[in-house]
């Protein structure tokens, strides 16, 4: 960690967990501190605690477009919970009660600061029978999408619903799966909520009875989407004190040995402890630890160098590809022509989740192909550019080897 990301890590303490006296921060970087919270999209929250200390106050008074940027974020995501609960009630007066997932439920876990932990969409989960009915309420209230295929809705992770209409639109997930169905590992992980309709709750937000899941189920599924997230180009600090600070709320209800069970299943034993272990370190949580660490200082690394979603730049998205191509194929050998050949031509499951109709017209694929192809000799693809491609694949060799530490890849990754 650099300095800047230490102090925002001090910073992010005071902000979850205030103390009457909180820490003393003489003069800092400010800007440097908030372009670490800008990538990990928490810009919001920690400039609002940045205000309770005496030396941010200068800096404040010198730089008001800090003031501005934070006021704006801040009202864009109180108009994009104003507009989800108004979808939400759309959907209840239409006799569906979609399960919500991440997004509103865990700003909830943020109280007053809410709306100040940003979310780039809403994700609700349905079942795969009330998929056209969804469709329907989605498309009266003025939201649209691309076309989608019937058959994938055995497969697709999700729909994308986007509301064009509106001065700040709202973009909703449909999940049909909670996890997709392109790996091995996802279809571990989607077998583990089999049960999500049959046993879920109602949280009140904003005078509405809004469902979602139960709390052990809720918690494995965030702990399930940062550990996919991990396995592919990472994730950042706002994931993880999601995870925590859910736990943190919710845990004399949640079935521990259940998580366990859970996350041995799909190789994922000691990521929890990691993290908890790192809110413990950093961030003034108190839990209780039965694992011994794996490599949490490493962890910590990876989410500062990832962002929100470890795809800020073609040279991230190149890697992660690759990382998530070599997991799949159980490879680990350092074989860069055999990486450039699995960005040229990905695999059939990888061609439906980036291209749904496809489950339906299959023969539409050599097309595909050839587009591909063509851009490729354009250079319109992150792949096409060789010395790029080689950045890529350091990164992705060294996420490899971090992943190796936690099981999730075998033999040298070096």
């Amino acid at each position: 960690m650099n300095k800047a990301e230490e102090t925002f890590l001090v910073i992010l303490k005071d902000a979850v967990h205030p103390s009457k006296q909180p820490s003393e921060l003489p003069s800092q970087d400010w800007s440097a501190i908030f372009n670490v919270a800008k990538k990990q999209n928490l810009f919001p929250l920690i400039y609002d605690a940045a205000m309770q200390y005496a030396s941010f106050a200068d800096f404040d008074s010198a730089n008001p477009q800090y003031f501005t940027a934070a006021t704006a974020a801040m009202t864009m995501q109180m108009k994009k919970t104003e507009q989800f609960i108004d979808l939400y009630r759309s959907f209840l007066s239409a006799g569906l009660a979609p399960i919500v997932m991440k997004g509103i439920i865990c700003r909830n876990l943020y109280g007053e600061r809410a709306d100040f932990r940003p979310s780039g969409d809403e994700d609700i989960l349905i079942d795969k029978k009330d998929y056209e009915k969804a469709v329907e309420v989605l498309t009266s209230c003025g939201y649209r999408s691309g076309e989608q295929p019937d058959k994938a809705l055995k497969v697709v992770q999700e729909v994308t619903f986007y509301s064009p209409d509106r001065d700040e639109p709202l973009t909703v997930e449909l999940h049909l799966n909670p996890f997709g169905a392109d790996s091995t590992v996802r279809d571990k992980m989607n077998g583990w909520f089999d049960d999500a309709f049959r046993t879920n709750e109602t949280v009140v937000i904003q005078n509405t009875s809004v469902r979602t899941m139960t709390p052990t189920d809720h918690l494995l599924f965030l702990i399930f989407h940062a550990f996919k997230h991990f396995t592919g180009g990472g994730f950042g600090v706002r994931m993880m004190l999601d995870i925590l600070l859910f736990a943190e709320k919710y845990g004399g209800r949640i079935d521990w040995k259940y998580i366990d069970k859970a996350l041995e299943d799909v190789g994922a034993g000691g990521f929890l402890a990691d993290l908890m272990y790192i809110g413990n370190e950093y961030l003034d949580f108190q839990f209780i630890q039965s694992r011994v660490s794996i490599s949490p200082q490493d962890l910590l690394d990876d989410m500062f160098r990832a962002g929100t979603f470890g795809n800020t730049t073609a040279t991230d998205r190149t890697a992660s590809r690759i990382v998530s191509g070599t997991i799949k194929s159980s490879s680990t050998s350092r074989n860069k022509h055999l990486s450039y050949l699995r960005l040229l031509f990905p695999s059939w499951k990888t061609w439906t989740s980036w291209k749904p109709y496809l489950s339906d017209k299959p023969w539409l694929l050599p097309v595909e192909w050839v587009k591909r192809i063509i851009r490729y000799l354009r250079g319109e693809t992150s792949s096409s550019n060789l010395t790029e491609i080689d950045k890529s694949y350091e990164l992705a060799t060294d996420r490899l080897a971090l992943l190796r530490k936690y099981g999730v890849v075998q033999g040298n990754t070096r």
